[in-house]
């Protein structure tokens, strides 16, 4: 039963609450099969021992340490709760409105999820503990692989949303946008999350002979990168932004050369195709989950496939050993030709995101900045990776990214992110008449059936060139949305009906430049916030009026420190979390730098004889700063590592 006729109906079904409870179920019954085939012959206690099974299960089927298997796997099932409930609760909000209750299945999920995150963390430091893996944070006994402290501050950041949230709806109502400060907490906790976990495989990657189990997880992790950082996209994926439609395009570029040119360092080639073939599975198992298994709206989402395809070119043509030069070509041409591209497909969807010349102009230009951007901050990234698998290159031969181009990159990327948020409003005004269509289109939540719109503009050329110009429905079991078509001077008719009853709420939308406009069609009476009814009449004068004062009806004025201590804290928090994953970064790096990365000409196992790679001393190889580049850490004396004669990460 989907959750639209269970909305009708006022309940959740109990059945819908298997969406958390089979994932969980899955992961302890892999668990306990994993334990079963294990083969270690270490002697320990109960507990040391189940653990160790566990471990050599993973390397194994892997190739990869089990620590690090047993993190990632566990941070990528977890996420992906967080992530179905995120996109059931978006669909629900727009499909439904407010919710009735705190704990729906969706907002467990999430917050599941998100305390998953930190319990996938501790996961990760018991593993290495058991194993007596050599770690740079060790306090006695226990080992604290630095991306593993990574992922729990993501998730225990994102959790902490929660109660934030509350606060801020108590000062401000209870909006349903998806860009307030505590819910971009709450996503970039997830988004981020998907980054650590991708640096935990990359620690591992100097003591792995992936199998092919294991490089599919390792795509898999970038797969997850690479859907965690469109979750932003969020209100675009479900068709009512309230935001300028040009972010779309400078979002889909930004996280395109962020994700596929560090995807490309990462994997070698093929990497970038590899991430982008994971994360089309994943978005479009979601898409099916949500929109068809539970009959909410489905939520569209970009191909990044012509970006990917124009990475590997750019790798093939400019090589990825100078990775600066490498993150800024393939950046440049994501954010052109890649963009030209994502927008064919964006209307090729109908995802009502036809830019105008000057627009498209504009998006283009914050295009390129974004991806020139975020392809250099991938480029940076790409050093914990090693070289990755061109692989006739070592390590030490890989020219870094300075360090003032990686902070220019990083104020290029808020800088165009920054541009498009203003919005105005235009002096437009006119005549939206309504032609009821009667039963005929009648459906559950809009009994007395639909109507055709007609709307007359003051001045005449008010929608001329418009970015959008539709009516909009929502909140009545779905979504729809009907195009706006001119038939005479100032004067547009829609030619498929829209629900003008029960739940739903409509509104015609208009997007010019930075302005983004609505005036009501139809909208119900809200007793719950004391909004009296708009009701569909034959003909009414409309002043046109930013969007958000329909699309959030909820939201009502409050004092000013809340929002002010909100978006000062939030901004704080992301600048520290992005510090965090630097940090991260030249760790890892470190242990890696001066080896040729397991994946190297995709073998695993030490150097070819005759390799200069990691040689300290009179006439030792450099790297790419110019130093000699880091030994492999000693063996720990004792455990897991030693037995099986690998090095730990």
């Amino acid at each position: 039963m989907s959750s639209v006729i269970l909305a009708v109906s006022g309940g959740w079904s109990p059945e819908m609450w298997l969406w958390l409870v089979v994932p969980i179920g899955i992961y302890c019954g892999v668990s306990l099969g994993l334990f079963v085939a294990g083969h270690s012959d270490q002697p320990d206690n109960f507990v040391g021992f189940f653990f160790r099974e566990i471990a050599d299960s993973l390397r194994r089927a892997t190739g990869f340490p089990g620590w690090a298997m047993a993190g990632a796997l566990t941070g990528l099932l977890f996420l992906g709760i967080a992530v179905m409930g995120f996109y059931w609760d978006v669909a629900w909000h727009i499909d439904l409105g407010r919710d009735k209750d705190l704990f729906t299945p969706s907002h467990v999920m999430i917050l599941v999820g998100l305390g998953g995150l930190f319990f996938a963390a501790m996961v990760t430091v018991l593993f290495a503990s058991v194993e007596e893996v050599q770690t740079r944070v060790q306090i006695g006994w226990v080992r604290i692989p630095l991306p593993a402290a990574l992922l729990g501050l993501f998730g225990f950041g994102g959790a902490s949303a929660f109660p934030l949230d509350a606060l801020w709806h108590d000062a401000y109502g209870i909006d349903v946008t998806l860009w307030s400060p505590t819910h971009l907490q709450l996503m970039a906790g997830g988004a981020l999350a998907t980054i650590a976990i991708w640096l935990l495989i990359a620690e591992a990657l100097p003591d792995a002979r992936p199998t092919p189990l294991g490089h599919g997880i390792h795509a898999l992790a970038a797969g997850a990168t690479l859907t965690g950082l469109t979750i932003f996209q969020g209100e675009f994926d479900f068709g009512v932004p309230q935001f300028q439609v040009v972010y779309l395009p400078v979002l889909i570029a930004a996280v395109a050369g962020f994700v596929l040119v560090l995807a490309r360092l990462a994997m070698g080639r093929g990497g970038a195709v590899k991430a982008v073939a994971a994360y089309l599975v994943l978005r479009g198992l979601l898409g099916l989950m949500i929109g068809e298994a539970l009959g909410h709206t489905f939520p569209r989402f970009p191909l990044y496939l012509p970006s990917a395809l124009i990475v590997e070119a750019v790798a093939l043509w400019v090589g990825t050993g100078r990775r600066f030069n490498f993150g800024l070509v393939a950046g440049a041409l994501v954010g052109s030709v890649g963009l030209v591209l994502e927008m064919i497909w964006i209307a090729a969807i109908g995802w009502r995101a036809t830019l105008p010349l000057a627009s498209m102009a504009e998006a283009l230009v914050l295009g390129v900045a974004a991806a020139v951007a975020g392809g250099i901050l991938g480029a940076g990234m790409g050093r914990a990776f090693g070289v990755g698998l061109d692989h006739e290159e070592a390590v030490t031969r890989a020219a870094p990214v300075p360090v003032a181009a990686l902070a220019l990159a990083g104020v290029v990327l808020i800088a165009a992110l920054a541009v498009p948020l203003p919005r105005r409003v235009g002096h437009v005004d006119g005549v939206v008449a309504v032609e009821r269509q009667g039963p005929a289109t009648a459906t559950a939540s809009s009994p007395e059936g639909g109507a055709l719109v007609d709307v007359t503009l003051r001045p005449a050329d008010a929608a001329d060139g418009a970015i959008v110009f539709t009516v909009t429905s929502w909140q009545g079991g779905g979504t729809v949305h009907a195009a706006l078509h001119k038939v005479g001077p100032g004067h547009y008719r829609t030619t498929t009906p829209v629900p003008v009853s029960g739940s739903w709420k409509s509104m015609v939308t208009l997007e010019r430049g930075d302005q983004v406009m609505a005036a009501p069609v139809y909208l119900p009476a809200d007793e719950q916030i004391g909004a009296p009814a708009i009701p569909a009449l034959p003909s009414r004068d409309v002043t046109f009026v930013r969007n958000t004062k329909l699309l959030l009806r909820e939201q009502h004025d409050g004092p000013a420190w809340p929002a002010l201590a909100a978006y000062t804290g939030l901004a704080l928090l992301l600048a520290a979390w992005v510090a965090l994953i630097a940090f991260t970064v030249t760790r890892v790096s470190a242990g890696t730098d001066g080896r040729l990365s397991m994946n190297d000409a995709g073998r695993g196992g030490p150097p070819r004889p005759g390799e200069s790679v990691g040689v300290t001393g009179v006439g030792a190889a450099t790297n790419g700063n110019g130093r000699a580049p880091a030994p492999p850490r000693a063996p720990a004396e004792s455990g897991w590592y030693a037995s099986s004669g690998s090095s730990p990460g």
